[in-house]
C-alpha cells in the first residue's frame, strides 16, 4: 500500500513537532518510566506539497537540540537561542515516548508519538518522535531522532552501514533524482588516536546507481579527553563519472550507531544520514535468533513525482518474524493506516534486504550490535499506477514485551 499526505512551540524555542499522535489532543501523559539525562536530538521537517519544481529551499527545516529528560517526567529543549520552559514526558514500560506540549493561543495542547530504548545491552539508549499533522503557525512536519548524551570516548574505526535520505533544491533537469535522493551501502572509517579526524571510504547505491562514498569523522574532545558524542563527520557521495557531492553534517555518535543531519545551510540539499555499526563477520557474527521482535518506527517520506512532490511522516511498529517475514504497520500525517509486508534476508554483517510485497520494492536495513535499534531506508524509485514514486527513512527501538 502507498501511504500520501492526505511545532512544538515552547517560549522563545520553536521545536516544530504537531499534533496529537492520533490526530486529536489528549490529557497530559503519566509515565511509567523516568529519565534523567540529556540527549543529542537532530530533526528534519519539510511541507506536505512541496509545490511547483524545482523544490524551494524553504520547504524544509533542519534543527539540531538538545532534549533533557527530567526524573520528574518533566523535559526541556536547549538550543543556542537558550532552554525552553519544562513540559511533560510520558514513558512507557514497551517504550512508548509520548511528548506533550502546551498549547497557546489558537493552538492546541497536543502529543506526539515515538520511542525510547529500554532494551539491555547499550550503555547510550536511542530515541526518536514524529510530528506527523502540521498547523496554520507549523505547517511543516517530520522526523526527531537522537541519542543519550554519555561522557568519554568513542572508538569509530571499522565497517559501518550507510543509510541516507535527502531532499533536493533548486534544480534545473526535471526528475525524481531532483526532488529526493535515497541512498545506502557500507563504509570502512579508518583507526588513529583518539580526537583525530578518520578517512571514510566505502561503495554503495543511490538507487539503481553505483555510489563510492568518501569524507572524514573526528570525535571531538575537551582537554582532558573526554567529548560527548558530538563529531565533526562530512560524507562524500560521488556517482560514476560525476564530481564528488561532500555534505557537512552535523552529528553525534555513540559505539553503535551515528546519527548525523545535513543541514538546510543554502548549500542545495538537507537530510539524515544514519551510520549503523555493522557485526564483526564472520568472527562475531550476528545472531539471527536474537533479530526478530517488533520494533517501534517513526520515518519521513518523500514524494519524489517533480510535478507532484511533497512529504509525509508516519509513527508505527515493524515485526521482523524468526521466519524471514517483513512487516510495516504505520500511520502517516492524514490519519490513516497503511501497511507494507514482505519478506528479509539478515546478512552476517547485521545488514537485511527487504523485499515488499506487490510492489516489487527491495529495501535496505541495519540492526544496531545491541539488537535494540533498527534503522530502514526504501531508496527504491518504484514504478506506480498512480505516478507517486517515493522514498522512505525510518529508525526505530526495539518494543519491550511484558
Amino acid at each position: 500500500m502507498q501511504h500520501r499526505w492526505t511545532v512544538l512551540l515552547l517560549g522563545p524555542i520553536a521545536l516544530g513537532l504537531s499534533a496529537c499522535a492520533d490526530g486529536g489532543t489528549k490529557d497530559t501523559p503519566q509515565s511509567q518510566v523516568a529519565i534523567a539525562a540529556e540527549h543529542h536530538l537532530f530533526s528534519l521537517r519539510s511541507l506536505r506539497g512541496f509545490g511547483t519544481f524545482p523544490v524551494p529551499a524553504d520547504a524544509v527545516e533542519t534543527r539540531t537540540w538538545k532534549l533533557n529528560l527530567f526524573d520528574d517526567s518533566t523535559y526541556t529543549l536547549t538550543t543556542s537561542s537558550g532552554t525552553s520552559a519544562p513540559d511533560r514526558y510520558a514513558l512507557e514500560n514497551d517504550g512508548t515516548l509520548s511528548i506533550y506540549v502546551a498549547g497557546f493561543g489558537n493552538e492546541p495542547s497536543q502529543i506526539f508519538l515515538g520511542g525510547y530504548s529500554l532494551g539491555a545491552g547499550q550503555a547510550q539508549p536511542d530515541l526518536f518522535f514524529t510530528d506527523r499533522v502540521s498547523s496554520p503557525n507549523s505547517q511543516r512536519i517530520g522526523l526527531f531522532y537522537g541519542t543519550r548524551v554519555v561522557q568519554g570516548q568513542v572508538e569509530l574505526a571499522g565497517a559501518w552501514h550507510v543509510l541516507s535520505l535527502h531532499v533536493v533544491f533548486d534544480q534545473t533537469i526535471l526528475s525524481p533524482e531532483n526532488v529526493g535522493r535515497g541512498a545506502h551501502g557500507g563504509v570502512s572509517i579508518a583507526t588513529g588516536a583518539p580526537g583525530d579526524a578518520r578517512a571514510i571510504s566505502g561503495t554503495g547505491m543511490q538507487g539503481t546507481s553505483s555510489l563510492t562514498f568518501s569524507g572524514s569523522i573526528r570525535y571531538l574532545l575537551d582537554a582532558q579527553g573526554n567529548g560527548d558524542g558530538t563529531v565533526n563527520l562530512s560524507l562524500g557521495y560521488q556517482l560514476t563519472g560525476q564530481a564528488v557531492d561532500t555534505r557537512v553534517l552535523q552529528a553525534a555518535a555513540s559505539e553503535r550507531v551515528v546519527f548525523a543531519l545535513d543541514e538546510n545551510s543554502g548549500d542545495g540539499e538537507a537530510g539524515l544520514v544514519t551510520l549503523v555499526r555493522k557485526f564483526d563477520a564472520p568472527t562475531t557474527p550476528v545472531d539471527s535468533v536474537r533479530v526478530p521482535g517488533t520494533f517501534l518506527v517513526g520515518g519521513h517520506t518523500l514524494f519524489i513525482n517533480p510535478s507532484n512532490s511533497g512529504s509525509d511522516t508516519f509513527v508505527g511498529v515493524v515485526t521482523l518474524t524468526p521466519q524471514g517475514g517483513f512487516r510495516l504497520d504505520a500511520t502517516g500525517n492524514n490519519g490513516a493506516d497503511f501497511t507494507y509486508t514482505g519478506s528479509y534476508a539478515l546478512a552476517a554483517d547485521g545488514g537485511m534486504t527487504i523485499s515488499i510485497d506487490g510492489t516489487n520494492e527491495t529495501w535496505f536495513a541495519a540492526i544496531d550490535t545491541s539488537y535494540n535499534s533498527f534503522a530502514l531506508i526504501d531508496d527504491f524509485e518504484e514504478l506506480r499506477p498512480n505516478n507517486i514514486p517515493e522514498l522512505n527513512f525510518a529508525f526505530g527501538v526495539r518494543r519491550q514485551e511484558n
